[in-house]
This record gives C-alpha cells, structure tokens and sequence, in this order.
C-alpha cells in the first residue's frame, strides 16, 4: 500500500491543484506524494510542496481520509489542512509532469476530476464544526493515461 498525504489549501473560496493533461481530459491533483524512507507524513507534504511549488506550507489537521484502487495499486490518502502558504506557487518542471498551477473554485468541486476523488466531500469537510478526520473508504477514482 503507498500511503500519499496531500494538502488542501484553500485561499479566497479556490482550491489550489495542480492541472494535468491526458488526452483530451484535465485531472487537476491536490498537491501531495508518496513517502521516502521513513519520513513523516507532514514532512512529506513539506518536501513535496518545496520541491513541486516552490513553497513553504504550515500544515493543521488531517481533514479526510480515502483510498485508490488503480491498476492494482492501492493507495491511502491522507487529506491535510494547509493554514498558510508562503510564496507564490508554480510547478517546477524538474519535479512534476504537471502543465500549471491552478486555483479551483470551490463551486467547480462537484464536476472537475480531482485525484483524489473527494470533492462533493471536501466543501462539508472544511466547515468549522465537521468531524474530522473522516474516512471516505475506497473511491471510485477516474484514471487516464
């Protein structure tokens, strides 16, 4: 099992993602990624976010938990709060395929494809009095090559 922290980083009602392109389909990521060796999993939100963006993060609280089945891969992702990012983040090419940065309205959760697959259970997930964390179980994640 790959456990893949990721952080949800919201500023001004969008979500920030990182937008990629498989044939004619956008699947837009929540920044994030695997472990390496025996790091922690907020030191690995950390890292991927220095070396992905270009920015320094504080993460809070683990908000939601899921699973990916994906080509026989399974995966456990782990959905932080980031309460501050400093700087300006843009994708490093050197570091991930993704073609840009971008900010997703929080309205648009419902219909773009977000890997993971949470968004019709992100917008309850950031409300003040929501249990967290909560654990979503296996997803039904679209996949394109």
């Amino acid at each position: 099992m790959l456990i893949r922290p990721c952080g949800i980083c919201i500023v001004g009602n969008r979500l920030l993602t990182m937008r990629y392109t498989y044939g004619s389909h956008n699947r837009f990521n929540l920044p994030g990624g695997s472990q390496e060796g025996e790091e922690q999993v907020v030191d690995t939100l950390h890292r991927e976010f220095m070396e992905e963006l270009g920015v320094n993060i504080e993460v809070g609280d683990l908000l939601l938990t899921c699973e990916t089945l994906i080509k026989n891969r399974l995966t456990l992702h782990l959905a932080f709060q980031i309460t501050r990012i400093k700087g300006t983040p843009r994708c490093n090419p050197a570091e991930t395929r993704a073609q840009e940065v971008t900010w997703l309205p929080l309205e648009h959760l419902g219909r773009d494809i977000l890997y993971p697959a949470i968004g019709p259970e992100l917008e309850s997930a950031i409300l003040p009095d929501h249990p967290h964390p909560t654990h979503l179980g296996r997803l039904n994640q679209p996949w394109f090559e």
